[in-house]
């Protein structure tokens, strides 16, 4: 930690000298001065502390925080160091002080669980704070599986984002271009050519080998009908979505198709109704959200779905519902979709053929 007291004042450890008679504002242990050439100037906890607030801080994540306490007072803002918070027992890593509003900034370079995440936030809203999330190297400079994307994922001026924090420039970073269609890291395809893309996908999921059992059982599943990449064309998601599925999104919209074409036709749903159906379907694999709230994230694949499904005119729109007009079609062969799309037929019109 960058922050202890001495004499009942808060002293920053650049500016402390000597190595004893420091203390831990939080459990009130003594604290030893670590400072070198090397070595970013911090206090650490005697071996065997039983502080609940003593962690391993590594290099970066000490460089990062006197990178950020720096940048924010450039600014002109109001901000401390390791502030305790007695009510919840949590010390972010920075406060942002604004009248009455206080921030919460983490700067997160080492593994954490969505679940100790969800605490740390509740604790802040206890206090009535607001909280930011910023990324170290580790979570830089790879691909982010689509959990960890969703724990972290913020409201950046009013779009889901990622913070991240580059010590090497001192600069922060913001990610909003995550967004993908299934099976696609690239987007950029068009709609033709991403549902080509993703059949040629679908086929190498169902045929090929090396698959763990999760997926062979969820092949398996799905393709009781016919080949997976035979499916209607409304289980295409050709526009990119942010990550809200521990599965493509594709094999999620068959899900909700197998489950629609058991409904009786002319079924009607109230709007909400409908909403709690489609999202039970997924029940098992919605992604969990650390920073914002679950359900909004999740409402955002099932308006797309629900807009592409009335599209299709295989949902009716109805004063406070929907009804289903028809099913969707399960193509007779792959070479028969592809013929479609080879003529151009990526229409709602050639889809209801």
């Amino acid at each position: 930690m960058l922050v202890a007291t001495k004499a009942g004042r808060l002293v920053l450890a650049e500016n402390a000298s000597g190595k004893n008679g420091y203390f831990c504002p939080g459990c009130g242990e003594p604290v030893i001065l670590r400072k070198g050439q090397h070595k970013i100037a911090h206090f650490a906890h005697r071996p065997g502390s039983k502080c609940q607030l003593s962690e391993g801080e590594t290099a970066e994540h000490l460089l990062g925080k006197r990178q950020l306490f720096q940048w924010y007072q450039q600014q002109g803002r109001h901000v401390e160091l390791e502030v305790y918070l007695p009510r919840v027992n949590q010390r972010p890593d920075l406060l942002l002080v604004d009248g009455k509003k206080k921030v919460a900034i983490e700067f997160q370079c080492s593994p954490l669980s969505l679940q100790r995440l969800l605490e740390r936030n509740t604790g802040y809203r206890r206090c009535g704070m607001q909280f930011h999330w910023l990324l170290g190297a580790p979570y830089q400079g790879r691909h982010l599986r689509s959990a960890k994307i969703a724990q972290f994922t913020q409201e950046v001026a009013g779009r889901p984002g990622l913070l991240f924090w580059d010590t090497r420039v001192g600069r922060l970073v913001v990610k909003r271009d995550l967004a993908r269609c299934s099976f696609i890291r690239q987007p950029g395809l068009g709609p033709r050519a991403t549902i080509k893309y993703q059949m040629r996908r679908l086929n190498a999921l169902q045929y090929g080998s090396g698959h763990s059992l999760p997926v062979q059982q969820l092949v398996g599943e799905l393709a009781a009908y016919r080949p997976l990449a035979a499916c209607p064309l409304v289980c295409h998601d050709v526009m990119p979505s942010w990550p809200t599925l521990d599965e493509p999104v594709i094999l999620w919209r068959m899900r909700v198709i197998r489950a629609l074409v058991k409904r009786p036709l002319f079924c009607y749903w109230p709007v909400d109704v409908w909403q709690e159906w489609v999202a039970e379907v997924a029940s098992n694999h919605w992604l969990g959200y650390g920073c914002i709230d679950a359900t909004i994230m999740h409402q955002q694949a099932i308006t797309a779905l629900t807009a592409d499904l009335l599209s299709y005119q295989y949902l009716l729109a109805c004063p406070g519902g929907y009804l289903l007009f028809r099913y969707p079609r399960w193509f007779d062969s792959v070479q028969e979709k592809m013929n479609l799309l080879n003529r151009g037929g990526f229409s709602q019109a050639n889809a209801l053929k």
